[in-house]
């Protein structure tokens, strides 16, 4: 019978019952302004990109051929109007509604090369599947849990999914419009990837799988085929989320004012990449917040 643990309340004092591999790839400074001083509501009510959303909705297809046994065509047929259904999110948005259109094309390319890849891994022939697991990992002097939700999983194996859509170019073409170019899988998975592999491995003690499908192809990386995902470097992974746990949880203990901690513990990065979504009025907030106006 494993020990009940539970989570520290100068955690629970700051809203956070867990920590999550999303969470740990976002800078110090970005994470404490969007989980520490920001609530569950405020993230909720963010708004979505038509990337982002593209992925969810092409989940749903292959959930459905894995799960349920809908046909290919079912499947992405079930995808797209899944994906139709998200539009509004996007009906004020110039560059967001042209990238719904993209990605709207581009769906069904997506869920068929992702089920290709479902295939090669004789999926259905596994009587247990299952998606959206939640999964919690503990670690030694860390009180609160990494937790995640494994993409799907069987009783042998765990899969990481992961979409690559089309990106607008940076320049206009003379009438305005942009370019969309193909996209492409790079001959060995990104950083952030190999982390979520990593923590699913960890969390599950199972070995892995991380697909990559784009509307032109699809890879499937695992320890026999990618170094990136040995044990080794699975290892090194862990303790890097150890050290982030560490290191956020120290900042935590130091106060209940999430707003004195940032001015004066934390050195905020305006240019990192996760601030690339946020509007202006969204920016100048954490500035202000940080206290550089």
């Amino acid at each position: 019978m494993e020990d009940i643990k539970f989570v520290a309340d100068y955690w629970l004092k700051h809203g956070l019952n867990h920590l999550s591999p999303t969470q740990k790839n976002k800078p110090l400074c970005g994470w404490w302004f969007e989980y520490v001083y920001k609530d569950q509501e405020w993230r909720r009510r963010k708004k979505p990109n038509a990337k982002m959303l593209a992925g969810v909705s092409a989940q749903i297809g292959w959930d459905n051929f894995a799960l349920f046994d809908k046909s290919i065509d079912e499947s992405v047929d079930l995808a797209v109007k899944d994906y139709l259904k998200r539009k509004g999110n996007f009906i004020d948005d110039e560059k967001e509604i042209k990238q719904f259109e993209v990605n709207l094309e581009a769906i069904p390319l997506v869920v068929k090369n992702y089920i290709e890849a479902l295939k090669d891994l004789e999926i259905k022939s596994h009587k247990t599947i299952n998606s959206e697991r939640y999964v919690n990992y503990w670690m030694d002097g860390i009180e609160i849990p990494w937790t995640g939700r494994t993409d799907m999983e069987t009783d042998e194996f765990f899969i990481e999914a992961k979409t690559k859509w089309q990106k607008r170019g940076g320049k206009p073409r003379k009438d305005g419009t942009y370019n969309y170019g193909k996209v492409s899988i790079g001959e060995e998975p990104e950083k952030a990837h190999v982390d979520q592999v990593s923590f699913y491995r960890a969390a599950t003690q199972k070995p892995g799988y991380l697909i990559y499908a784009t509307p032109y192809e699809y890879k499937v990386f695992s320890t026999a085929n990618s170094s990136a995902l040995s044990a080794e470097v699975g290892e090194s992974c862990m303790k890097d989320f150890y050290r982030t746990a560490l290191t956020r949880q120290n900042l935590v203990k130091l106060s209940d004012d999430a707003e004195y901690i940032a001015k004066n513990f934390i050195q905020p990065d305006f240019n990192n990449i996760n601030y690339f979504g946020y509007t202006e009025e969204e920016l100048q907030e954490v500035k202000n917040f940080y206290g550089r106006q």
